[in-house]
C-alpha cells in the first residue's frame, strides 16, 4: 500500500480513550473508531428494525447481509416487542401524547445497552452530533474527558485551561451526580446530555475522590472549549518540549511541522508529554509516530474472529534520530497509549511518570439512515511487542509521581525527564 493510500485508509479511523469529551461537548467513546457510513436503510440493522414500526406489524429483521437474517426462533421471540407496542397503542390512556420516535430510539438504545459493553453505544442524531464535536476542536461544555469504570463515570483528565481544569477536577475523580441527579446506572452516552450545555450556564457536579472521605461539589460554568493539540517550546536546559494534548484530525501535520521547527534549534533531546491525553484519531497517532519511528510496527489490531492487522510507520520522519523521553500518567489513554507503547517497543523512548489508563478496544462506527449512530466494539489493539493494555495500562520505565497539589508550580516528572536526557540519571 502506498503512503497516500495508507493515509486515505486512516481518514475513516478514529480512536479515543474513552472517552467522552464531556467538554461536555461530547463523548470520545473509547478505543479506536473505524468510521463507516451505512448507505441506506437496507444497510442498517437498526433501520430494518425501525421501518416496520410505522406499520405496527411484525416484519423480518435483517442485518447487513442475507447471511445475518435472524433465526425463526429469534423472529418468534421478537413477537414480545410487537405485543408490547400494540398494547401501548391500544390501551395507553394518552395515546395522542405518545412520542413514537422517542419510543423507537428508546427500544434501539435498550437493545444496544443490553449487550453490556460501555463502549458499544447507540446515539440519537442529536447525541451523535454532540459526540462528533470534540474532534473538530471546538465546542461548548466544561472540558473534561471521562470513561466508565466499574459502572462509574470516571474522570480521565480535564482539558488544559478548561472550566473543569480551573475548578480542580482531577484524573481518577468519580462523578456521582449532575445537578443533583444520580448518574448510577446510566450509560456513558446518557451522562453527556446531563452535563453538557451552552456556554455561560452552570452545572453542579458531585465527585467522589480517593482519600477524601466526604463528597466534593464543583459548580462549573460551561464555556467554549478550543483545543490546540500540539504545542512546542525550548526549555532553559536546551531540551525541546512537545506537548500533545489530544489526537485530532490535524494533529499529525501539526506535529510534523512544529517538531521540525523545534529541531532547527538543535535541542539536546526531546520530551514528548502525553500526560492526560485521552486519545483521538488513529490516523493522527500513527502520523505522529511516523516522525519518530523509521518503518517500525506501531500497533496490531486483533479482532474477535482471530484476524490481525498490522499498522507500520512510514519512513522519512523528521525526528527518527532524536533522543526521546515520553511522559505518561493515569490520564494517558487510547491513542496516546498507542504512541507511548510504539515509541518504547521500537527502542525510541523511555517512558516516565505513572501507569497509564488502559483503554485498548476497537469500535466500528456506523452512521445510520436517520443520522443516528452506532458504535460496536469489535477488537482490541496490541502494542508492537504484542501486549494488550485494555484494563491494564502501560507501566512506565521510570516511575515519577506528580504532585498531589494541583496548585504546585513544580513539575518533578518533567524535571526528571530533562535530567535523564542530560545524562544525569
Amino acid at each position: 500500500m502506498s503512503p497516500a493510500q495508507r493515509r486515505a485508509a486512516f481518514r475513516h479511523v478514529a480512536l479515543s480513550s474513552v472517552i467522552a469529551v464531556l467538554a461536555f461537548g461530547a463523548a470520545f467513546i473509547s478505543g479506536y473508531l473505524f468510521g463507516r457510513a451505512d448507505d441506506g436503510p437496507n444497510k442498517s440493522p437498526i433501520a430494518a428494525l425501525v421501518a416496520p414500526l410505522d406499520r405496527l406489524a411484525p416484519s423480518p429483521i435483517r442485518a447487513n447481509s442475507a447471511d445475518d437474517v435472524l433465526s425463526d426462533d429469534e423472529q418468534q421471540r421478537m413477537g414480545v416487542f410487537w405485543e408490547t407496542w400494540g398494547t401501548l397503542e391500544r390501551e395507553f390512556y394518552n395515546r395522542d401524547g405518545i412520542d413514537r420516535q422517542k419510543m423507537i430510539y428508546g427500544a434501539t438504545k435498550g437493545m444496544v445497552d443490553a449487550v453490556g459493553d460501555p463502549h458499544t453505544v447507540y446515539q440519537t442524531p442529536s447525541s451523535r452530533e454532540i459526540s462528533d464535536a470534540d474532534l473538530r476542536g471546538h465546542f461548548d461544555g466544561i472540558g473534561i474527558h471521562v470513561d466508565m469504570r466499574d459502572g462509574k463515570l470516571t474522570v480521565v483528565a480535564p482539558i488544559e485551561g478548561s472550566p473543569a481544569d480551573a475548578a480542580g477536577l482531577r484524573p481518577g475523580d468519580v462523578v456521582t451526580h449532575a445537578d443533583g441527579q444520580p448518574l448510577a446506572g446510566k450509560t456513558l452516552n446518557d451522562t453527556v446530555l446531563l452535563i453538557r450545555g451552552p456556554r455561560g450556564t452552570v452545572v453542579s457536579l458531585t465527585v467522589s475522590r480517593v482519600a477524601v472521605p466526604e463528597p466534593l461539589t464543583f459548580a462549573v460554568t460551561r464555556a467554549e472549549i478550543r483545543i490546540e493539540s500540539v504545542k512546542t517550546r525550548m526549555l532553559d536546559e536546551g531540551v525541546g518540549y512537545v506537548r500533545i494534548s489530544s489526537f485530532g484530525s490535524n494533529t499529525g501535520g501539526e506535529a510534523a511541522r512544529l517538531v521540525k521547527e523545534l529541531l532547527e534549534r538543535e535541542p539536546r533531546g526531546l520530551v514528548i508529554d502525553l500526560r492526560s491525553n485521552p486519545g483521538g484519531y488513529l490516523h493522527a497517532a500513527v502520523e505522529v509516530a511516523n516522525q519518530f519511528i523509521d518503518g517500525g510496527v506501531v500497533l496490531y489490531q486483533a479482532s474477535g474472529n482471530g484476524d490481525r492487522q498490522t499498522y507500520r510507520s512510514e519512513r522519512g520522519g523528521v525526528a527518527t534520530d532524536a533522543r526521546l523521553v515520553v511522559l505518561v500518567n493515569k490520564g494517558t489513554a487510547s491513542a496516546s497509549e498507542i504512541l507511548a507503547a510504539a515509541l518504547r517497543d521500537n527502542g525510541r523512548a523511555v517512558l516516565m511518570g505513572e501507569q497509564t489508563f488502559g483503554k485498548g478496544t476497537v469500535q466500528n462506527v456506523h452512521q445510520l439512515s436517520d443520522g443516528s449512530g452506532l458504535r460496536v466494539t469489535t477488537a482490541q489493539w496490541l502494542t508492537p511487542m504484542e501486549r494488550p493494555i485494555q484494563g491494564v495500562g502501560i507501566a512506565p520505565d521510570i516511575v515519577v509521581v506528580s504532585p498531589i497539589d494541583p496548585t504546585s508550580t513544580t513539575d518533578p516528572v518533567l524535571e526528571a525527564a530533562v535530567k535523564h536526557l542530560l545524562g544525569g540519571s
